[in-house]
């Protein structure tokens, strides 16, 4: 917090503020932006651990001070019976942050991790909040996280097979970019296929390319046992064939699986927009 303090701001409520004052974010200049963006994400990294109850783990695991790629798990981890990915999409966003622009301009419980977090430890999953933007540290790549679906492959071989319990099923919740990650990784690890129970993506931005490369068990996955919400103004769960995210032209039939209203048009609020419905979907027999 001494950092946004130091920018002017602090979070009082979930919300961002400025200090000594109920006003909100307003834009001074770029390099401030920037300033205040990087200490958000600290905070609410800070808060996986205070809030959310997670441990961090320094990717990879058998690091010898090189660098570094932090991800957090649920001290349940090696005991549950089921497990949660949740994979973050593309840009600034670090581990735990869905959009800093949400978590800037709204709240946390927009813009962050967190009420995905309390929500599957209410359910006793086991959880594992990835981190596939950080694929580098100080200027030199993290070994086996050197691109997203590296690092989603990473996660899996060394904490899912490694720390979960053997028949522990797997759910995967996935935004964006994370989504396409995903797809690589199934791509290339068609063996993983067994494992994974359910996935919901949101605005997920996986294209018919990598739907192509999936054999049948990874694409019975998608086609059956997956959903995507989508940036759309209809009712929450409305099915929709086409759509546009961040002005690029969507159709269901590319993504190769199920796409919902989020009953939002804001590319990164279709998280929290669907938070009840991706669980429940989960949930379902």
């Amino acid at each position: 917090m001494e950092d946004l303090q130091a920018l002017g701001y602090e979070y009082r409520g979930g919300r961002l503020l400025k200090v000594d004052s109920d006003e909100g974010f307003t834009f001074k200049d770029q390099a401030h932006y920037d300033q205040l963006a990087d200490a958000v994400l600290a905070y609410v990294t800070s808060l996986l651990e205070s809030e959310g109850g997670l441990t961090k783990l320094s990717l990879p695991l058998d690091g010898d001070g090189g660098p570094q790629c932090p991800v957090y798990v649920s001290d349940n981890l090696n005991v549950a019976d089921h497990v949660l990915l949740l994979i973050q999409g593309s840009g600034r966003v670090r581990v735990g942050v869905w959009g800093c622009a949400l978590c800037i301009n709204k709240d946390l419980q927009q813009g962050s991790m967190l009420p995905f977090i309390h929500k599957a430890l209410e359910q006793e999953y086991g959880v594992i909040v990835l981190n596939p933007n950080h694929n580098e540290d100080q200027g030199k790549q993290v070994p086996g996280s050197e691109t997203p679906d590296r690092h989603v492959a990473y996660v899996w071989e060394h904490l899912v097979s490694e720390k979960c319990k053997d028949d522990a099923p797997v759910d995967i919740i996935a935004h964006s970019n994370g989504g396409r990650a995903t797809l690589l990784f199934l791509g290339a690890h068609e063996e993983v296929a067994c494992r994974i129970r359910r996935i919901v993506f949101t605005d997920s931005y996986h294209s018919e390319q990598e739907v192509g490369m999936l054999q049948p068990a990874a694409f019975s996955i998608l086609r059956d046992r997956s959903v995507n919400y989508v940036p759309h103004e209809s009712p929450l769960g409305t099915p929709v064939s086409e759509y546009v995210s961040l002005g690029h032209y969507m159709t269901q039939a590319s993504k190769g699986c199920t796409c919902l209203s989020a009953a939002t048009l804001d590319h990164a609020s279709t998280n929290h927009a669907s938070l009840t419905a991706a669980f429940d979907f989960l949930a379902s027999e």
